[in-house]
């Protein structure tokens, strides 16, 4: 799970180049993001099913973001100016998920050795 955050916080950092410059940013860029996401928060839902955790208030917020993310591509087009705010939220997003969620929800599935 962890170098599955720390893939998306690169291909995030990779999404800076589009800000800035006249470049459209592609659509397979824009749907590779999406992928990414949903296919991470997938992993955590398999994971907390595996380990009978109670994953429904995770999923919750992890589908707000979904909504949220996806409205905001599709409503860019060929507009990047929304594209820097889109990635400073989806990485604020990740931090204040990783500390209220998914810590908690990795002490629930990793095996406690004593």
């Amino acid at each position: 799970v962890d170098s599955e955050h720390n893939e998306l916080f690169v291909f995030l950092e990779g999404f800076k180049e589009y800000c800035f410059g006249a470049q459209d940013i592609p659509q397979s860029k824009r749907d590779t993001l999406y992928q990414m996401l949903v296919s991470h928060f997938e992993t955590e839902s398999q994971l907390a099913h595996a380990a009978g955790v109670d994953f429904s208030y995770h999923e919750t917020a992890h589908l707000k973001v979904l909504d949220v993310v996806s409205k905001t591509l599709n409503q860019m087009s060929s507009n990047n100016s929304d594209l820097y705010s889109l990635i400073r939220y989806i990485g604020y997003w990740f931090e204040r998920h990783i500390l209220d969620f998914d810590l908690r929800f990795a002490l629930n599935i990793t095996p406690v050795k004593l």
